[in-house]
């Protein structure tokens, strides 16, 4: 009786149990250094604090977070197989990303399919979040933008006649163009002039911007990836315009900062990491200590959120997964977090507001954040 006594009091205690999270990224390519590694790094980031502090504490029993990856091509197929591999084969109780909306739609299916909850960081389009119960989002939508750009515009800016170019392609910059027409208009604004272009076209827009600019615009929006901004901009300038260009988050501020021709140009972003607001202060703050040399970027601010507020969720859901997790994370008290400050209403996309930024000459200037409404 006294050797098993001895024994058992020298046994190791049993290991606490887990809350696996499982993280899609494209972590080689082009997306690689904007968008893949950052998340991956915040992600890290996210769990070594939370597990230096306790983990989750879920009903009752601190659970430590253990943080799986999988990598994806850029495609929503693959996309779908990472999911299914987390799910099927690492068991995860719940997946984070991917950031770009197509492969966050591919993902989003197989995690409603299998009832497992799923946060998308950076992905805006409704297509993720529709008629799903499992799959929440942290960016704005895709058309959100263009209702803060159209208030902005006529508000602030006192614009009355805008022009808009886009892609007839792209149902992303379509919902942008169309909800701020809606918007302006309403404020009592006039869209005189809306054209399409296709991008397979042999040449470029000039003969739409032609067209647009008889009208006499006061602004131009543009909601278009920037590797078409570039040359759009440089048309309309052409052509004789000279008021301000409106951009979406497709812009690349980044790639276009330096330029002359897109002074004074406002553009709607997710994030502004300069923010003084204390979510954003304290995640660079950490950031910069942990990866020295290390630019923070919105994918990662919004996926270190996604990470945190899993772990919250859980905690109030007394459930490391399942719908009770996915139900949890769609509620609860507004949250201060790197990305952005949010409220929860019950479904998949959260009330949060909309950065508006000014490109001057090689600096980003900060105008205001506006809520979506």
């Amino acid at each position: 009786m006294m050797v098993a006594s001895v024994l058992a009091s020298c046994a190791s205690p049993p290991p606490p149990p887990i809350l696996r999270i499982g993280l899609i990224g494209v972590f080689e390519g082009p997306a690689r250094n904007a968008s893949g590694m950052p998340a991956r790094l915040a992600a890290r980031m996210a769990v070594d604090e939370l597990n230096a502090t306790g983990g989750a504490l879920i009903d009752g029993v601190s659970h430590r977070l253990v943080l799986i990856e999988r990598e994806t091509a850029n495609r929503p197929d693959a996309a779908a197989a990472a999911a299914r591999a987390l799910i099927n084969l690492d068991s995860i109780d719940v997946l984070v990303g991917p950031q770009f909306s197509p492969l966050a739609i591919a993902a989003g299916a197989v995690a409603e399919e299998s009832q497992v909850p799923l946060v998308a960081p950076m992905a805006s389009s409704p297509k993720v979040t529709a008629k799903r119960s499992y799959v929440m989002r942290l960016a704005f939508l895709d058309a959100d933008q263009g209702e803060v750009l159209a208030r902005y515009a006529f508000d602030s800016l006192g614009l009355r006649r805008t022009a808009a170019l886009f892609s007839a392609a792209s149902e992303y910059s379509r919902g942008v163009v169309e909800l701020y027409g809606r918007t302006f208009t309403a404020r009592g604004g006039r869209m005189v002039g809306v054209a399409t272009y296709h991008v397979d076209d042999v040449g470029d827009q000039g003969m739409q911007i032609r067209q647009l600019m008889r009208n006499a615009p006061d602004a131009v929006l543009l909601p278009n990836f920037s590797v078409r901004d570039t040359s759009q901009v440089r048309l309309f300038r052409a052509a004789g315009f000279r008021g301000p260009f409106l951009g979406s988050d497709a812009w690349d501020a980044i790639a276009l900062r330096g330029r002359q021709d897109i002074d004074g140009s406002i553009i709607v972003g997710n994030w502004d990491g300069r923010s003084d607001r204390e979510g954003v202060r304290t995640f660079r703050d950490r950031w910069n200590a942990r990866y020295l040399g290390e630019r923070p970027r919105a994918t990662g601010a919004a996926t270190y959120d996604a990470i945190r507020l899993i772990a919250r969720a859980a905690e109030r859901a007394r459930a490391s997964g399942g719908l009770a997790l996915a139900t949890a994370l769609r509620s609860g008290a507004p949250f201060d977090g790197a990305f952005a400050y949010y409220r929860f209403n019950g479904s998949g996309d959260p009330i949060r507001g909309a950065t508006l930024l000014e490109m001057d000459r090689d600096s980003l200037l900060f105008r205001v954040t506006l809520s979506p409404r």
